[in-house]
């Protein structure tokens, strides 16, 4: 992304638009649920962006956030920095300092990398034994749009592809559910109604400034999914979102 993306991203985005406080809900949500409520882990976070999701992983332990953007660390360091150490790394080409984290996350990286197993096996690398590895993901390719486009996106991803690639990097999956299941329709509608107009053209990103009252409705309903990912996997969806875990005999969070 360029500089005016991480700005808004940073300043108008990640803190306010639905989208993002949904999937923080949900994110904080499974951990939870796999961490028992646990501190003291050491956790990473590859491509973290302006740094939304530090605070979520800061509550289980101490945090390293790495991103192969300057001006996305400088934005993390303005923001979040008291929540995580912060590295400037080109990953997966480069691999930050350190390793044996009990959980690494990659929080809508995939999709922007030309090799994911290269990206998946060494994110695997930098796990200890019996660690785990969270990623969410785009998913279907049907729903391709300028907004993938204008995000340098390479593919979006069906459940069985993105179960296939995480097995491939030699990690046992522990699940893979579809999520923002209750907005898919209405996403759905909206992309193939752009499809062909001077809007589409443009290549406009989805990510725009609501009122209020309508980004707290979309941000309630979105969230409110991580009621039923805890009972079960959900059956579609405009994401994905995987659970691994590296074998070994250490024991796991």
């Amino acid at each position: 992304m360029d500089l005016s993306m991480y700005r808004d991203f940073a300043e108008i985005h990640e803190d306010r638009h639905w989208w993002f406080k949904g999937r923080r809900r949900i994110v904080a949500s499974l951990l939870r649920s796999l961490l028992g409520g646990r501190g003291g882990l050491t956790l990473l976070e590859i491509g973290c962006g302006t740094g939304g999701m530090l605070p979520i992983l800061a509550a289980h332990g101490r945090v390293t956030g790495v991103d192969p953007s300057a001006d996305a660390i400088r934005y993390s360091r303005q923001r979040h920095g008291r929540h995580a150490g912060l590295q400037r790394v080109d990953f997966p080409a480069e691999l930050p300092q350190g390793g044996g984290y009990d959980v690494v996350a990659l929080f809508d990286v995939l999709e922007h990398l030309d090799d994911d197993v290269l990206a998946l096996r060494s994110a695997a690398a930098l796990l200890a034994e019996g660690g785990l590895l969270l990623a969410t993901v785009p998913a279907h390719q049907f729903l391709w749009s300028p907004h993938d486009v204008i995000n340098h996106h390479r593919r979006r991803y069906a459940r069985r592809e993105l179960r296939d690639r995480i097995r491939e990097a030699g990690l046992r999956v522990e699940r893979v559910s579809y999520f923002n299941m209750f907005l898919f329709p209405a996403v759905l509608l909206a992309r193939l109604l752009r499809r062909g107009t001077a809007e589409a053209q443009e290549g406009q990103s989805d990510f725009k400034v609501v009122p209020g009252p309508i980004n707290a409705f979309l941000a309630g309903l979105f969230g409110a999914e991580r009621f039923l990912l805890r009972l079960t996997n959900l059956p579609f969806g405009v994401s994905l979102l995987a659970v691994a875990r590296k074998a070994g005999p250490r024991a796991a969070p």
